[in-house]
């Protein structure tokens, strides 16, 4: 009897400590994933609304009538097809020219990663990657004035391929790459572009998705350099396009958000599409590792 009586009191401690355990297991990610889903909940919830003034208290976000001509008025009576087009089109041949050179140089890099002169050059790389974009953005815009590009594809192109944080990600990625089966192609008389082709290229995939989607993402919601590169309505893309339904005065924020929803969904649709291959390349290195 006296033997349970001193054990009751530490078991019931410890049941204790693994009850609050197992709460804040399960409490934290549940915070967390509220607090992620919580704007897009409010996006939803107002794009079914014609709101012209954003109420803070929530027992207000659905006191007008609901309503889906907010999603049809978006779709069909203004330029956001257009819109969409061209933020699909810049966010895609970015990526993908991106890719193929980031690919390209960072495996350059790594190969000749012991010569000094290429170690000064990824140098040069690290701080293009660190120095903030407005310090180049005024110098850059001149540029394509003085060429005369502005408000054209080219100009909403080619400086996003400058940034070189994939060339980083794709060098960084190859140091946990298998070079036994770049040697072995070498031997049996595959050219260094035919094995960097045939044997790099496919074994990096999941890495490659890794910076193609955030390739994708960062010029899919690209903000400051279409708002300066552009000022012909027809040639915005989709972020600056649906700044131009903000008024000082007066704005139809169930509008604007029904565009916000939309906007969501292509960025959406890449990430699900890839998601697999995604957390492989997340996942790449600490399983080779």
């Amino acid at each position: 009897m006296g033997l349970s009586t001193r054990i009751a009191p530490r078991s019931r401690g410890k049941l204790g400590r693994s009850s609050l355990k197992t709460v804040i297991v399960h409490a934290v990610p549940l915070l967390i994933a509220m607090i992620t889903v919580l704007p897009f909940a409010y996006v939803a919830i107002i794009s079914v609304q014609h709101v012209f003034y954003l109420a803070g208290d929530p027992r207000l976000w659905l006191s007008h009538a609901l309503t889906l001509d907010t999603y049809g008025h978006m779709l069909f009576d203004t330029m956001m097809g257009k819109w969409m087009l061209n933020s699909l089109i810049v966010a895609g041949s970015v990526t993908i020219l991106g890719l193929a050179i980031y690919t390209g140089a960072g495996y350059v890099f790594f190969l000749n990663r012991s010569h000094r002169l290429v170690n000064v050059l990824f140098g040069f790389v690290m701080i293009g990657i660190m120095t903030p974009r407005m310090v180049t953005i005024i110098p850059v815009f001149m540029m394509f004035r003085d060429v005369s590009l502005l408000n054209t594809y080219p100009a909403l192109i080619l400086p996003p391929l400058a940034i070189p944080v994939g060339v980083f990600l794709v060098r960084q990625a190859l140091f946990a790459f298998p070079m036994e089966l770049v040697d072995a192609a070498r031997v049996d008389g595959a050219s260094e572009l035919r094995a960097f082709r045939l044997v790099v290229v496919p074994l990096l995939a999941p890495s490659l998705v890794v910076v193609g989607i955030y390739t994708f993402m960062e010029q899919w919601r690209e903000f400051m350099w279409p708002l300066i590169s552009t000022s012909v309505t027809s040639m915005m893309t989709l972020p600056v396009g649906l700044s131009t339904f903000q008024s000082e005065f007066r704005t139809d924020w169930g509008l604007f958000m029904a565009g916000v929803a939309i906007a969501i969904i292509p960025g959406a649709a890449v990430f699900l599409l890839f998601q697999r291959w995604f957390l492989r390349g997340l996942t790449a290195g600490a399983l080779r590792g």
